[in-house]
């Protein structure tokens, strides 16, 4: 006789026949319930293009270390970006500030303007933390008269620390990469 209890919690009650072996009967109800099937804590998962049965650990240890990468590669991009952004805010502030854009008047042809601009900027090429290519000289002789016209020395300043803080703060977070990668999942 099977009773059923269940209320809050599960209750089933099995009342055996007088003489049943319990043993036998216990058995016979395990033989077919899922209460036998192994269950294994490993996934399969794909690891380097090949399937591999890892614990709940190793899964979240692999995924740790793969964002770890990516915000490192994250970082490496960031502060290439910010290492443009300098050169050119500075080579910028540069062509302004020592008027070197007024000796391209007298230049003939396109090749004379990129000489008279890389013979101007010479003297300050040691400043810089890359060499000046001719694609730099080129996004030079782009910016307008208006603001040249319009440029403000002291923002240019401004804006060059700010640069120069933020590849701070990137150089350090990627010295320190385990810390700043605990900040990013916190």
């Amino acid at each position: 006789k099977v009773v059923d209890n269940t209320a809050k919690e599960v209750e089933i009650q099995i009342d055996l026949v007088p003489g049943a072996d319990p043993d036998v009967t216990i058995d016979a109800l395990y033989a077919f319930t899922d209460c036998q099937n192994s269950i294994s804590t490993n996934a399969c998962v794909i690891v380097d293009n090949k399937p591999m049965f890892l614990s709940v650990n190793e899964i979240l240890e692999l995924s740790t270390n793969k964002t770890r990468d990516l915000l490192k590669r994250e970082l490496e991009i960031r502060l290439a970006e910010l290492n443009e952004k300098w050169h050119f805010s500075s080579l910028e502030k540069i062509f302004i500030e020592k008027r070197i854009y007024r000796n391209i008047e007298e230049a003939t042809t396109w090749e004379m303007v990129i000489d008279v601009i890389d013979k101007g900027l010479k003297p300050y090429k040691k400043l810089f933390r890359r060499e000046i290519t001719t694609e730099d000289i080129t996004r030079l002789t782009e910016i307008k008269i208006k603001r040249i016209s319009k440029f403000d020395s002291f923002k240019a300043d401004e804006e060059i620390k700010g640069i120069e803080e933020e590849l701070k703060t990137v150089a350090h977070d990627l010295k320190h990469l385990t810390e700043y990668s605990i900040k990013w999942f916190q």
